[in-house]
């Protein structure tokens, strides 16, 4: 009688290795895929945030129709540390267009080692504006 030669079972040192290698590879690519994630979920909460921000510059600091002039504005918030904000309220065409102004409003942070903003422009018009009325009398 032949002895039937047992076969082996189990896996050789390289099947381990490959498999070993194929797994780090994968582990490695999730952990970036989510502090990618993180990343996008930081950078859309700080811009949630600055929109806030801008309405609550709007509330805090309104733009009195009447008040309207030249000026450049900044702070920073009370309970938000290393958030500010700037507003520039500039005149458009004064002799064809009086009492049209266009006000930038930008709310800035620092965001992994770079400056961050969020920045909202727009048009107002004023024609009742001291600014304007005093040029208008004095000619």
């Amino acid at each position: 009688m032949k002895k039937k030669i047992a076969s082996k079972k189990g896996l050789t040192l390289v099947e381990v290795l490959l498999a070993l290698v194929i797994l780090s590879v994968g582990v490695s690519s999730m952990m970036m895929a989510m502090s990618r994630c993180l990343a996008v979920v930081r950078t859309a909460r700080n811009r949630d945030v600055a929109r806030g921000l801008v309405q609550r510059i709007d509330l805090e600091f309104p733009i009195e129709e009447v008040d309207m002039a030249e000026l450049s504005e900044s702070g920073d918030f009370d309970g938000l540390d290393g958030y500010t904000w700037f507003r520039d309220i500039e005149i458009v065409d004064e002799e064809e267009r009086p009492g049209l102004f266009f006000v930038t409003l930008r709310v800035q942070w620092a965001e992994r080692g770079r400056d961050a903003f969020e920045e909202v422009s727009m048009f107002k018009y004023a024609p009742n504006a001291e600014s304007i009325t005093s040029e208008v009398a004095a000619e």
